[in-house]
């Protein structure tokens, strides 16, 4: 059988959506299995072997109509016999409608109601299990279950020796969230002196990904002192957090990463919709105020980690 996913959104969605994909691919009995994302995402799929295609599609650009016809064109071609999207737009709803597929199942926002043949309602709690329940897949979501290549394992044990780490150290991811909210400054700078004088010989890493360089220029005009490693790349990022004894970060994809490889991890989280991070003992989540992750006080972080 073969079936599509349409899954707008950035890596944190990407992350969140695997499992749903590796039950279908599981539930279906070696479905093959194919996606469309953004382009700047497809990393995630590297993550995990469970998607037979990633097909590149800009859902937050003002696309073409040649665009809009490219993809319709594949979908022909591939004769998918089910789709399950996450989109409520018409003009993907219609483009769904014309390429032929079946059985296509989504959410009721925008022109879905009428252009899908089957609809199930938002579940906060459990957003994505409508959508299998649509294909007659029942069960728990499995967790999220990681394949780093040697190549990505390799890479970061060079990323670490070049920064003179020998044993544990502590990963810091400062943000932003996918919502765009950030920690602020001189709260991570209260956060990571307190760690420096209670553990001097733990050190503590920056990872630096392109959302996240103004964040840690910031932090560093304070702390010039603080080890920065620069990631190439999802896998290698997910390799440098496997490594860590512990990573503090903003709610966001290294969070995600932190849980499918069983890191312990403190988390910040402010975002509007439910955690989709699964309930785990390695798991610490301190909650703000949507979108005001400025209301967390350092002292509460602090008291987190040391448990006091």
């Amino acid at each position: 059988m073969r079936v599509l996913a349409l899954v707008p959104g950035g890596i944190e969605r990407q992350l969140e959506f695997l499992p749903v994909l590796h039950q279908i691919k599981q539930g279906l009995r070696a479905a093959e299995v194919s996606v469309v994302a953004d382009p700047q995402v497809k990393s995630a799929y590297g993550l995990i072997p469970v998607a037979t295609e990633v097909i590149p599609y800009n859902f937050r650009a003002s696309n073409s109509p040649a665009d809009w016809a490219n993809l319709l064109g594949i979908l022909r071609d591939r004769e998918y016999e089910a789709v399950i999207t996450l989109t409520e737009s018409w003009s993907l709803g219609l483009l769904l409608w014309l390429s032929g597929i079946p059985t296509r199942i989504g959410y009721p926002g925008g022109g879905n109601g009428l252009l899908l043949t089957a609809t199930v309602p938002h579940q906060p709690d459990q957003p994505y299990q409508g959508l299998l329940d649509a294909l007659h897949l029942s069960g728990p979501l499995s967790s999220l279950n990681l394949s780093l290549t040697q190549a990505d394992l390799t890479a970061a044990e060079g990323l670490r020796q070049q920064a003179g780490l020998r044993q544990g150290y502590v990963a810091v991811y400062p943000g932003p969230t996918a919502n765009g909210d950030t920690y602020p400054t001189a709260s991570w700078v209260t956060i990571l002196k307190d760690f420096q004088q209670r553990q001097p010989d733990l050190p503590l890493v920056l990872l630096q990904t392109p959302e996240a360089r103004a964040e840690i220029a910031a932090i560093q005009a304070s702390l010039p002192n603080l080890i920065v490693i620069t990631p190439d790349g999802l896998g290698q990022l997910a390799a440098l957090i496997a490594g860590a004894n512990l990573l503090v970060a903003v709610n966001s994809y290294p969070l995600l990463l932190a849980q499918a490889l069983q890191v312990y991890a403190v988390g910040l989280n402010s975002d509007t919709r439910p955690t989709a991070l699964p309930s785990s003992d390695r798991l610490i989540l301190l909650t703000a105020s949507p979108n005001r992750l400025a209301e967390i006080n350092p002292d509460a972080v602090l008291a987190k980690i040391w448990s006091e």
